[in-house]
């Protein structure tokens, strides 16, 4: 059974400006997991005429925060590494999953993936966080 997070968590996870900047939308989210979509513009192309390899870096990284911070505690990344596999061309819709591959009190590990809509594997990632002792709820003002 997929646990649900708060509304508050929510509206941090979706107000993130630089997510919005880059047009990333959340589509699922629970503690541990998370699935984000973004499309493929212009304004994401390297010189090359390639999604930027930062872009698609962002793109896990947000569904990697999303998920680990879902647990309610505030998580912070120690270390990600990436591989790219695929170019997706511009208009494509790209969706990155994270997902908890193991957890501790103080840390958590994840599993990233870069995909398109049909599946074509475009990037994987690995990460690992550094969980606080912060609880996101006791940091409203």
């Amino acid at each position: 059974m997929q646990k649900i997070i708060s509304s508050s968590l929510q509206e941090l996870f979706k107000n993130d400006p630089y997510a919005q900047q880059l047009g990333f939308e959340i589509v699922d989210v629970s503690p541990g997991y998370a699935q984000v979509t973004a499309v493929v513009s212009e304004d994401t192309l390297n010189f090359a005429g390639s999604p930027h390899g930062g872009f698609l870096f962002s793109l896990a990284d947000y569904a990697f925060a999303v998920a680990s911070n879902a647990h309610g505690r505030q998580a912070v990344a120690t270390t990600v590494s990436i591989q790219f596999y695929q170019i997706a061309r511009p208009g494509t819709r790209l969706r990155a999953q994270a997902q908890e591959t193991h957890l501790t009190y103080r840390t958590g590990y994840y599993d990233m993936t870069v995909t398109t809509e049909d599946g074509l594997l475009i990037a994987k990632c690995q990460g690992m966080v550094y969980r606080t002792s912060r609880e996101w709820e006791s940091q409203k003002t």
